[in-house]
This record gives C-alpha cells, sequence and structure tokens, in this order.
C-alpha cells in the first residue's frame, strides 16, 4: 500500500509547517493555503476521507467487513491528520501569548488523538491473525503520544511560557508517529487497505505537503 511511511512524513510536515516554535513570533491565525493539503483553495475543506467522517461506506457497500474494519481503522489516522492540518500557529510575540496558544494547539492534538482512540478501540474482531495485534500496538502508540501532549498541556498550565520546550518535545513525537503502524506487514490488511477509499486519500495526502512543503 505505501501508506505507512508517507502518512508518517505528512503529519510531520503539517504539525511543524504550522507550529515551529522557535522564536517565530506570528500571531495565531486561521489555516494559511500553505497549511492545507496541496490542491486545495484557503475555504475548501479537506476531503472527507481524512477528516475522519464517516468512511465505511466503499466496504459496507461491497460487503467486505475486512475492508471497511480497514477503513474505519485508517480513519483513526485521518483524526490525528485532521487536528494536525487544524493546530494554530505558536504566538510567541508575548510570554502569555505563546502560553496561550500553545495551549490551544495541545487541546487540538488531544482531541484528534482521543477521537482516533475511541475509534481504534471501537473496532470489532476480523478473524485476521495478527489484526488485533496491529490495533493493540496501534492503541498503545497513540495513548503514549496523548499522554505526552496531556502532560504538557498541564506543564503549561503550571509554569506557562516556561515549558514551551515541553510543547516542542510533543511536536516532535506527534510528527513523528507512525499513525497506520504494522498494517502492511498483515497481508490481508495490506490487500484490504488497496480496496478502502480512506487509506487511499491517506497514501495520496500524506506525501509531506500538508504545509505546502
Amino acid at each position: 500500500m505505501g501508506a505507512r511511511r508517507l502518512v508518517r512524513v505528512g503529519v510531520a510536515g503539517g504539525i511543524l509547517g504550522a507550529a515551529l516554535l522557535a522564536g517565530c513570533g506570528q500571531p495565531e491565525t486561521s489555516p494559511r493555503q500553505a497549511d492545507r493539503p496541496s490542491g486545495l483553495a484557503s475555504g475548501d475543506p479537506v476531503p472527507s476521507g481524512v477528516t475522519g467522517g464517516d468512511s465505511t461506506d466503499r466496504g459496507s457497500t461491497g460487503g467486505d467487513e475486512l475492508v471497511a474494519w480497514v477503513d474505519e481503522y485508517c480513519g483513526a489516522a485521518a483524526d490525528v491528520v485532521d487536528a494536525a492540518s487544524r493546530i494554530p500557529v505558536i504566538d510567541a510575540s508575548t510570554p502569555e501569548r505563546t502560553s496561550a496558544t500553545a495551549g490551544r494547539l495541545l487541546t487540538v492534538m488531544i482531541g484528534g488523538l482521543d477521537n482516533a482512540l475511541e475509534r481504534l478501540r471501537s473496532l470489532g474482531e476480523t478473524g485476521v491473525d495478527g489484526a488485533e495485534r496491529v490495533r493493540t500496538s496501534t492503541v498503545e502508540a497513540y495513548g503514549r503520544v496523548r499522554d505526552q501532549a496531556a502532560g504538557a498541556k498541564r506543564a503549561l498550565d503550571r509554569r506557562g511560557a516556561e515549558a514551551v520546550g515541553a510543547v516542542r518535545a510533543t511536536l516532535d513525537r506527534v510528527g513523528g508517529l507512525d499513525l497506520l503502524g504494522d498494517l502492511e506487514r498483515v497481508p490481508e490488511l495490506r490487500d484490504a487497505g488497496t480496496r478502502s477509499d480512506t487509506c487511499g486519500r491517506l497514501t495520496a495526502w500524506g506525501n509531506g505537503r500538508i504545509a505546502g512543503r
């Protein structure tokens, strides 16, 4: 499927391009054209398959439960991509603005990860050997990053802009997150992913250009 590496690179580009903390001094703004997937105008929505919306139509219509399962799995990754595309720019003009905008950034990311975790945890059995291991390992990976983001948010609440380093570390961690985990290492799941609209969109959009790179 080839989506695993590409999606990781795409999210890293979106997060780091939209919220680089090293003395940016930029005011918080609505998402810029450069922060959106390549080819979208500033007023256009992110494609439905990448925003974590209802993504199981193709699999359900075809009666292929495994495709529907994989489509929902990729939908969880899409929730993280969507959150990354919506994080605000850090306003480093004053310590107070730095703390406030960094807090909003973390809130968006935590929300996206929470949505993704809920979807992953709700997935049922597939009967495919290795599918549960893939789901569990991805839940654990997302959960660790979510916990780090929540810890950075608590540090901001206590120490304000002095804790901005924790936010930077969290961005690096989210940017390096392997969103699809070991999906492609299970042949049945990999093959189902080639028939999933959402997995296909993640492959197409997860190309390092979420931040206009």
